[in-house]
């Protein structure tokens, strides 16, 4: 299990985020959402250990984040960030590939290989081998970047806990891509044992593949907990300023989320730095 508790982050002498804390077992998707500033992506970086937190701290699997090796943690744990830029050119599946590099050595020939294929197969990139990762488009290199992290904690056993931690992955996608890959993180984590904290943007994508979701405001933890108890209008006005009806069809299992044009106090003027 990841766990991050009490995590607090300093910038420039101010408090951007501050008492902010998740946890993500073995098997759970768990969103993270707020607007923007909120925290998210600092929260996932400091588990990720992209930073190190000025308060509190992140464990995985009972062991203290600096504790481990890094080998160690590449084995348990991959971060997608949301945009990642390669300065030169490479085939698709080098890169997806590179995921592999924690196990150099220890495969035998040709096995890199078929896995990230068969990552490549899993986000819809079957054939992308020997093209140009440049020539793609945002949405698919996007893709392809997720297939590397699959690639980096792909085991042959399903043994043993691991992680995906993952910033936006449905940025660029379209409205069909997105719900694909919602579905595919959603198999890998009844299927594979797979504990996934990711950043989403889209409410009603949280509400229907989440097992929890934690909502940050302004730099603190607001509400955690199942969806339909954190995203309810109150929630939602709470952690966007935003009004919102949360409305069930017949005959659909989970209810949706309609946003209103009235904002509640969208554009505030509210200090950022936190107490």
């Amino acid at each position: 299990m990841i766990e991050a508790n009490h995590i607090g982050v300093r910038k420039s002498g101010r408090w951007i985020l501050r008492k902010a804390g998740v946890q993500v077992r073995a098997g759970e998707l768990v969103a993270l959402i707020g607007a923007n500033g909120a925290g998210k992506s600092t929260l996932l970086k400091a588990v990720a250990g992209e930073i190190t937190p000025d308060e509190g701290a992140v464990s995985i699997n009972s062991k203290i984040l600096a504790d481990w090796p890094a080998a160690g943690l590449a084995k348990v744990r991959a971060v997608l960030s949301q945009s990642v830029q390669l300065p030169f050119s490479m085939p698709v599946i080098d890169l997806v590939e590179m995921g592999r590099y924690p196990y150099q050595g220890q495969e035998p020939g040709g096995r890199t290989r078929e896995i990230a294929r068969l990552c490549l197969k899993q986000v819809g990139l079957s054939g992308y081998d020997d093209r140009d990762i440049r020539t793609l488009s945002g949405g698919e290199q996007q893709r392809a970047q997720l297939a590397r992290v699959l690639a980096q904690v792909h085991r042959e056993s399903e043994s043993g806990e691991r992680f995906l931690l993952l910033d936006e992955p449905t940025a660029s996608q379209d409205i069909a891509q997105k719900q694909q890959l919602l579905s595919l993180l959603r198999k890998l984590a009844n299927e594979a044992g797979l504990g996934i904290l990711t950043i989403l943007h889209d409410l009603n994508l949280a509400m229907q593949y989440a097992d929890r979701v934690v909502l940050l405001r302004g730099g603190h933890l607001l509400k955690s907990g199942p969806p339909e108890t954190v995203l309810t209008p109150e929630g939602i006005a709470q952690g966007f300023g935003l009004k919102a009806r949360v409305v069930r069809t017949p005959g659909e299992a989970l209810p949706h989320i309609l946003t209103c044009p009235t904002a509640v106090d969208l554009f505030q003027n509210e200090e950022t730095a936190i107490p």
